[in-house]
């Protein structure tokens, strides 16, 4: 099948469906290479993986590393941390997984309760994009 295109193109039509299909490839390629660079995150730890961290002779500042790099957060009972106190976890872990829980839950009311881009309290637009019943944290 022979494509019809105008004079004034400069090039011949099997040249130009050629670079168009190069094209094509190489933003295919780029698209779908993009996924291969995400870096791989370990896993969240549980309290019992910072015991067993403490149990084996691990600094507090190293364990503290990993629980930053893997991004944990631990919701922990008054109880628990006194347990996790008696089984030896330094004092500088457990404030830690305190700050950490407590900073996550700042940010999860503030993304609820605030506009992510206006701050304030309110809807997090003047105007509804949606229609319906508001969400159940608005009546709060």
């Amino acid at each position: 099948m022979m494509l019809n295109f105008p004079p004034w193109s400069m090039l011949p039509p099997d040249r130009t469906i050629r670079i168009c299909r190069f094209l094509i490839a190489a933003l295919a390629s780029a698209v779908l290479s993009g996924c291969a660079g995400i870096l791989h995150r370990p896993d969240p730890m549980t309290a019992d993986d910072v015991v067993r961290l403490v149990k084996a002779p691990t600094p507090s500042a190293e364990i503290i590393q990993r629980l930053r790099e893997s991004r944990t957060v631990l919701p922990l009972s008054g109880s628990r941390f006194a347990k996790l106190r008696e089984e030896g976890v330094p004092d500088d872990v457990l404030d830690y997984l305190q700050s950490a829980y407590l900073g996550a839950v700042e940010f999860d009311a503030r993304m609820r309760y605030q506009s992510m881009y206006w701050g304030g309290w309110g809807p997090p637009h003047p105007y509804r994009a949606f229609r319906g019943p508001l969400p159940y944290w608005y009546y709060w």
